[in-house]
């Protein structure tokens, strides 16, 4: 596995795009929370031995990081901590209660619609390429489509995306009964990535 996760490292730091910190703590304190603090710091030996530093303590929330850095602190951490994909998409459940753009749309826009509809404006906020493009939004049906478009790191990060997408969905939705299927990928040939919400 060292030199798959090498080869991994390699292919993530080749990656252009950038994302905000507040991302990336997130990472931090889901590792924190589920490994302890001497979690975090297996992790940082890990990336340093990878040749690929982190230190957690020195990040701002609001300033630009590697997309191919935060997505290789997931996949780092799947394999150190052995963790499954529930872990991988329960990190990315832990994200959105992190963002202070979330809580702004939220505090300022009453309508889960528009909310939703309005997604694309906290993707732009958090990662400077890519596109969020919310499809469609039937109330009645209690169902919603979201596409990512331009985004493609590792597999592993649709699973993660999935877990975010379903607690902001749950966020905007205020409800807890929230299912989310992802029914295309870009890993298998499609043009987006395509996430399926449905609600109770």
């Amino acid at each position: 596995m060292q030199e798959d996760i090498k080869e991994i490292k390699r292919e993530m730091l080749r990656f252009t795009g950038k994302v905000k910190g507040e991302i990336l703590l997130s990472h931090a304190e889901y590792i924190k929370e589920k490994e302890g603090k001497g979690g975090l710091e297996k992790l940082e030996e890990k990336m340093r031995e990878l040749d690929a530093s982190i230190n957690f303590k020195k990040i701002k929330e609001d300033e630009w990081i590697s997309e191919g850095l935060s997505a290789l602190v997931v996949i780092v951490s799947k394999d150190i901590f052995s963790w499954n994909e529930k872990d991988v998409f329960e990190m990315g459940k832990h994200a959105p209660h992190f963002s202070p753009v979330l809580k702004f749309l939220i505090a300022n826009i009453a309508s889960p619609q528009r909310l939703f509809e309005e997604s694309y404006i906290y993707w732009k906020n958090l990662f400077d390429f890519g596109r969020l493009n919310p499809v469609k939004f039937d109330k009645e049906k209690q169902e919603a489509l979201l596409r990512i478009h331009d985004y493609k790191t590792d597999p592993l990060l649709c699973v993660y995306h999935a877990g975010y997408i379903k607690s902001l969905a749950e966020i905007i939705l205020k409800k807890k009964d929230v299912a989310v299927e992802q029914t295309a990928c870009t890993h298998k040939g499609d043009k987006y990535d395509e996430y399926r919400i449905s609600w109770s």
